[in-house]
């Protein structure tokens, strides 16, 4: 086999395999229905770390919980966790109660900073521990305190994500994404069951809310919807208590305002996607770059009164993978003929 003929071949399989996005937005979950949604995140170097908030319709059935704790970069930090296994001997609490059941890494995507390294989240699954805080409860406004035991310097902070069902709420899709996303930049691609109704309809709604730690000081992530620009400006410190490494997170949920073409200092990371969406799309795209490689995308959520089915890589259309393989060919025959 030639050279050239070998290129083509890894190539091809490359692309067959989903080379083409290394490490995009990924399904964590979806349900459907009257559902709604709850985000809130903690950062600090104190202990307690501080408290994460939920706001959950009061006879809400819980259906999934997630607890995400954004690790600092390692070997930027030796000591950063870098294991589930750290993770889940830390002794990081919620309301009290020892989280030791983390079970996903999230992320772990190289940057093109070798000084940086790479970011590991971990993902705990926390539905019976939020169902019985709430339980019976009379309020649906809660305040649960996060810590963080031996990694407390080395956590930038928690994200909540609560997904509950209520009749109050409107027919609609909530999606629950694991990031980890390569600072260069990818694309996600969010597929729809149904296509799109119409966003000028007062009732529409569709949100999307991202989770971002080791970010402060001016460092920026663009984030663009099909093609055109959302924000120049994702990113900040904003539910960090404190400028410092260990307490650099912000995540778009309870408190913020959903908006769109904000400066820095008021992009909190929760942005409408109206105006970015049509009646009857099928599917959009989310895209997200760090230009500085020094911040960690590794959450988002979704909201949106349609249907969602998944979310994940974007992959070049069929005509675009045909034109592709036969140029490689040309390139073999070429190769040959010389």
């Amino acid at each position: 086999m030639t050279r050239v003929a070998k290129v083509a071949l890894a190539v091809g399989i490359w692309l067959v395999s989903g080379g083409v996005a290394s490490a995009s937005l990924t399904t964590a979950g979806v349900w459907n229905g009257n559902v709604g949604l709850s985000v809130d995140g903690i950062g600090s170097n104190l202990d307690p770390v501080g408290n994460v908030q939920a706001s959950i319709p009061v006879g809400a059935t819980i259906l999934q919980a997630y607890l995400y704790s954004a690790g600092t970069p390692y070997p930027w930090y030796s000591d950063s966790p870098t294991t589930l296994a750290a993770y889940n001997s830390a002794g990081i609490t919620l309301a009290g109660n020892t989280i030791n059941n983390f079970s996903v890494m999230v992320g772990a995507v190289a940057t093109p900073r070798p000084d940086i390294g790479q970011w590991y989240t971990a993902r705990a699954d926390v539905t019976d521990l939020v169902k019985s805080l709430v339980s019976g409860s009379a309020t649906s406004s809660f305040s649960w305190a996060v810590t963080e035991g031996s990694l407390n310097n080395r956590i930038d902070g928690e994200v909540l994500a609560i997904v509950y069902s209520d009749p109050s709420q409107p027919l609609g899709s909530v999606a629950l994404l694991n990031g980890g996303q390569d600072t260069g930049g990818e694309t996600s691609t969010v597929n729809l069951g149904a296509p799109l109704g119409d966003p000028t309809d007062p009732a529409f709604a569709a949100t999307l809310g991202l989770g971002i730690s080791f970010s402060c000081c001016g460092q920026e992530s663009t984030v663009k919807i099909d093609g055109s620009t959302l924000t120049d400006h994702a990113g900040n410190n904003d539910d960090g208590l404190e400028v410092a490494d260990g307490s650099l997170i912000t995540v778009g949920g309870l408190g913020d305002t959903p908006s769109f073409l904000q400066d820095y200092d008021n992009d909190h990371e929760l942005y409408d996607l109206r105006t970015y969406l049509h009646m009857g799309d099928t599917s959009f795209t989310i895209f997200t770059q760090n230009p500085t490689s020094d911040d960690n995308i590794f959450f988002a959520s979704l909201y949106l009164t349609g249907e969602i089915t998944n979310v994940g890589p974007s992959v070049p259309e069929p005509a675009s993978l045909t034109l592709l393989a036969l140029g490689l060919g040309g390139l073999g025959l070429r190769r040959r003929r010389s």
